[in-house]
């Protein structure tokens, strides 16, 4: 039982990695505060975060017009 959770709380940290590849702190930096700082905390930080500087330019230059 214990190693399901643990596998479980592995494959949340992730997730939160995977969903903030795009932000100022990456990959690993989204892993590594999942991981010490739990899943849901990081959610939260990740909807206060801010995008990458290549995904602004990106989202600055396919304005529609």
């Amino acid at each position: 039982m214990p190693l399901v959770l643990v596998m479980l709380y592995l494959l949340a940290c992730l997730v939160c990695a995977v969903m903030g590849r795009n932000t100022t702190i990456g990959f690993i930096g989204h892993f590594l505060l999942a991981f010490f700082l739990t899943p849901p905390v990081n959610f939260v930080i990740q909807a206060v975060g801010r995008p990458s500087t290549q995904t602004r330019e990106k989202m600055l230059t396919t304005r529609p017009r």
